[in-house]
C-alpha cells in the first residue's frame, strides 16, 4: 500500500516541505504515479523518513552528517535491522547491499529496493570516505590483511551518537 506526502507528513509528524527536502537532498526516492506524477510511499520509505528524522531531532545529524553516516556505517546499524542473523549484508559487511545480490546472488533481508535506499542513495553522490584503507602494522615478518577502518569507524561513531 502506498500513501500520498500528505498522509506520509501527518503519520511521521513532519511537513510536506521537509519530506520533499530529504528527496531533494537525495536521502529517500519515493516511487511517481505514472499519470499524475505524485510521489507515492511504501512502508520502507516511511521508515527510512522515521529515521532520518530521529537522526535529525533527536541525535542532532545534519543532512551532511547522514550522508557521510550513510557512506560510512552498515546498513544495519542506521536503520537498526533486526534480521541480521539472516542477512548476506551482515555476513559481508564490506560490500554493499546491492553488490552482494548481484555478486552472490543472494536476497538481502530489508524491506526495499536497493535504488530506493537511503544507503545506496547516498553512496552514490560519490562521498569521498574519510579514512583510505591502510596496511596494518607487521607481526612476525608477516604483513596482516589490509585493515578496513571504515565500519570500526561507524561503529564508534554511533557508540558516540547513542
Amino acid at each position: 500500500m502506498y500513501l500520498k506526502i500528505g498522509k506520509v507528513a501527518q503519520k511521521v509528524g513532519l511537513s510536506i516541505k521537509r519530506i520533499r527536502e530529504y528527496e531533494k537532498e537525495g536521502l529517500i526516492k519515493p516511487i511517481r504515479g505514472e499519470t499524475s506524477k505524485q510521489r507515492l510511499y511504501s512502508a520502507f520509505e516511511i521508515s527510512q523518513i522515521m529515521q532520518i528524522k530521529s537522526l535529525i531531532h533527536e541525535r542532532g545529524l545534519t543532512v551532511a552528517g547522514i550522508k557521510t553516516l550513510l557512506n560510512l556505517a552498515p546498513c544495519w546499524t542506521i536503520f537498526h535491522c533486526k534480521q541480521t542473523g539472516i542477512c548476506p549484508a551482515y555476513k559481508h559487511p564490506y560490500n554493499r547491499c546491492w553488490e552482494i545480490k548481484k555478486l552472490f546472488k543472494e536476497a538481502v533481508a530489508c524491506l526495499g529496493d536497493c535504488v530506493k535506499c537511503a544507503v545506496f542513495l547516498a553512496r552514490m553522490d560519490k562521498v569521498p570516505p574519510l579514512l583510505e584503507k591502510t596496511p596494518s602494522p607487521i607481526v612476525n615478518n608477516k604483513t596482516d590483511h589490509l585493515l578496513q577502518p571504515i565500519v570500526a569507524w561507524s561503529a564508534l561513531l554511533l557508540d558516540f551518537l547513542c
